[in-house]
C-alpha cells in the first residue's frame, strides 16, 4: 500500500459551491489533501508546486469564448486540456458544454455532470473512483526495487495498452481517410479523432506521471523514512 498522502484539486469561481463540495469530500475521504482555487490560473500555479490526483473544475461564466472560437473551441475545452494534462478532470457544466468533451470522456481522461441540483454528490462519487484508480495503479507497484524491475512490463501493458491501443487506431484511420481523399484537408469526423487522440495521449500521460511519481516515493530514502 502506498503512503503517499492523494491530492484534489477544487477550481471554482463560485465560493458556495467550491465550500459545499470541499465540506462533503472531507466527510467522505478525510484521508485526501484537499486544495480550492477560484480560477484555472491559480489551478495551475498550484499545480506547478504539486500535481493532484484528481482535479475537480466548475464552468466558470464567461462574457465571451471569441478567443477560443477562431481555433474550434470554447474556453472551457481549452481549460480542460489544460488541466488534463496533469491529472484527470471532473467538469461541472452545462448541457450544451457535454458533447464538446465527449472525445475526453470516452477516453477516460475526463467527466461530465451536469450543472443541476445534486451535481456536487455526483461529481464527488465520479471524484472517489478516480482516486480509487489512482490509488490501484499506485498499488500495483512493487515494493521492492528489483521486483519492480521484474513486473514494471506488466504494469505497463496493463495501464497503457488500451490508450495506445486506441492512438494507433484513430490515427491509422484518420491517415487513410485523408489518403482517400487526397486533397489536403481534414475529412469529415477527423476533428473527432484528433480530439480522442488528444485525451488518449493526455491519460497515457497522467498513468506515467502517476508510475514516475510512485517509482520515485519508493526509491527516495528520504521519502520512505
Amino acid at each position: 500500500m502506498s503512503e503517499r498522502q492523494q491530492t484534489v484539486l477544487l477550481v471554482s469561481d463560485d465560493g458556495y459551491l467550491r465550500d459545499a463540495a470541499k465540506r462533503e469530500l472531507q466527510h467522505r475521504r478525510p484521508d485526501v489533501r484537499i486544495s480550492s482555487v477560484s480560477s484555472v490560473e491559480a489551478a495551475l500555479q498550484v499545480i506547478e508546486e504539486a500535481a493532484p490526483n484528481v482535479i475537480l473544475l466548475e464552468e466558470q461564466v464567461r462574457s465571451s469564448d471569441s478567443g477560443y472560437e477562431a481555433e474550434g473551441m470554447s474556453q472551457l475545452d481549452a481549460e480542460v486540456k489544460a488541466l488534463g494534462s496533469y491529472a484527470p478532470v471532473i467538469v461541472i457544466g452545462r448541457a450544451e458544454r457535454g458533447p464538446r468533451l465527449m472525445a475526453m470522456v470516452e477516453a477516460g481522461s475526463a467527466d461530465y455532470v451536469l450543472q443541476a441540483a445534486g451535481c456536487i454528490t455526483a461529481a464527488l462519487a465520479l471524484l472517489e473512483r478516480r482516486l480509487i484508480q489512482a490509488q490501484s495503479i499506485a498499488d500495483s507497484a512493487p515494493t521492492g526495487s528489483e521486483e519492480w524491475s521484474r513486473d514494471f512490463a506488466e504494469v505497463l501493458r496493463h495501464e497503457l495498452n488500451n490508450p495506445l491501443t486506441g492512438i494507433l487506431g484513430n490515427a491509422e484511420l484518420l491517415l487513410a481517410e485523408i489518403s482517400r481523399q487526397n486533397d489536403g484537408r481534414l475529412p469529415h469526423g477527423g476533428l473527432e479523432r484528433v480530439e480522442t487522440i488528444a485525451a488518449l495521449a493526455m491519460r497515457m500521460r497522467e498513468t506515467v506521471r502517476q508510475l514516475s511519481h510512485e517509482w520515485e516515493s519508493r526509491s527516495d530514502p528520504v521519502r520512505l523514512a
